[in-house]
């Protein structure tokens, strides 16, 4: 009887979790409307001083690097052919196509004229950053889309497109791995005009470099974080044997950014450090318990073994990732006469695009096969052994 309450509960917990998800998304669609309606002056607290703000501040800066694990894990798993670690690829693969998703809404509810929004396709301005990054997000999320669908065959029988999706793997893989690298850099570069604006702390001519290190560092900790949530929360296998191999690749991703990131501060940057107590703070914090911190946490075996402090390990990754971005995009460039915060509209979208990324990703993880990719066990040439086989999704 107590097993049978646990088990009710369980399932009540999880349509009020649903329910409230697709509340705040439904809100999060309202005041999207406000905006179309009021327009961004009379809904945000954008101005002339702080054109950019929380829309792009995390919608787009943040939420960017937050999807990496796709292009990072594929990268390894196929061109590295570490191939044991193919089970956590399609759940990175969702959580990058649903990032870049609503990375787009993002850039359309921050643009002044979204209806023009097509024109980067017409008219092109090969020297603007901005050119590349836009060009390259929607291509990006177009790869996704593609290796997106290989579940989705799954789940329908729709056997011959998937063994064309399997032939495209191999090119999708790189083409992916490629225009990662050219946009998730080319966010960095946005800001290396901002020379009289952007604190020092932050400002490096190797910004892109740096940030498409950190995007690297924060996609491996994604997957861990996904991975073990999805396990405890959602009752998917466990792949703590996997993420110790993850967790032992992070280690020096982050030594290798941070030994940039300290070069750039002594060799590159130039001065003054230490005009502002604020920014120094958040400098110590970032770079400390972002980087340093978790750093020394997974050079330890008992803590890389440990599902509860490998995950939190990576949560300070990430942790440390959103409040890079934020430095540099927005809390970096601040001045002490003029601050900015964000508006009630605006920080509802952002919530409402936080919990639609959420809500999307529980959904397909358990109507679609999202955790059970062995291709190995897989015929594709035979649609019935396929139907008993693949769609099962066996497991070893």
């Amino acid at each position: 009887m107590t097993a049978a309450r646990y088990v009710i509960n369980e399932i009540k917990g999880y349509h009020r979790f649903i329910k409230f998800l697709i509340f705040l998304v439904v809100a999060s669609a309202l005041a999207s409307l406000v905006r179309f309606v009021f327009g961004l002056g009379a809904t945000t607290n954008l101005n002339d001083t702080y054109p950019w703000g929380l829309w792009i501040s995390f919608d787009v800066v943040t939420a960017v690097p937050l999807a990496a694990g796709a292009f990072t894990l594929g990268a390894i798993v196929h061109c590295f052919h570490i191939k044991k670690l193919e089970p956590l690829v399609r759940p990175a693969i969702v959580t990058g196509f649903l990032g870049y998703s609503l990375v787009c809404v993002g850039l359309l509810l921050d643009l002044g004229q979204p209806q023009r929004g097509w024109h980067v396709l017409r008219y092109w301005n090969l020297h603007s950053p901005m050119f590349e990054v836009s060009m390259c997000v929607m291509a990006y999320t177009t790869v996704l889309f593609l290796e997106f669908l290989s579940p989705v065959c799954e789940k329908f029988g729709f056997y011959l497109p998937l063994r064309v999706l399997r032939w495209l793997e191999m090119p999708l893989v790189i083409a992916a791995a490629a225009i990662s690298t050219l946009h998730q850099s080319s966010l960095g570069t946005f800001f290396l005009i901002a020379v009289d604006k952007l604190h020092n702390l932050w400002y490096t001519p190797v910004l892109p470099l740096l940030f498409w290190m950190s995007a690297i560092c924060a996609g491996l900790s994604i997957i861990i974080l996904e991975a073990t949530a999805s396990h405890k929360w959602m009752g998917q296998p466990n792949e703590g044997v996997l993420l110790k191999t993850l967790a032992k690749i992070l280690p020096w991703a982050l030594g290798a950014y941070l030994c940039v990131r300290i070069g750039s501060l002594v060799f590159l940057s130039q001065g003054p450090y230490f005009d502002s107590p604020a920014l120094l703070i958040l400098f110590a914090i970032e770079v400390g318990i972002g980087f340093v911190l978790p750093l020394i946490m997974l050079m330890q075996s008992r803590i890389r073994n440990s599902d509860s402090r490998r995950a939190t390990a990576a949560g300070l990754v990430v942790f440390g990732l959103v409040l890079n971005r934020f430095n540099v995009s927005m809390f970096g460039m601040m001045h002490g006469d003029k601050i900015y915060f964000p508006s009630f509209i605006e920080s509802v979208v952002t919530i409402g695009i936080i919990a639609a990324h959420v809500l999307f990703f529980v959904l397909l993880a358990k109507y679609f096969p999202i955790f059970e990719h062995h291709p190995e066990t897989v015929d594709y040439s035979l649609p019935d052994r396929f139907q008993k086989v693949g769609a099962v999704g066996a497991r070893h």
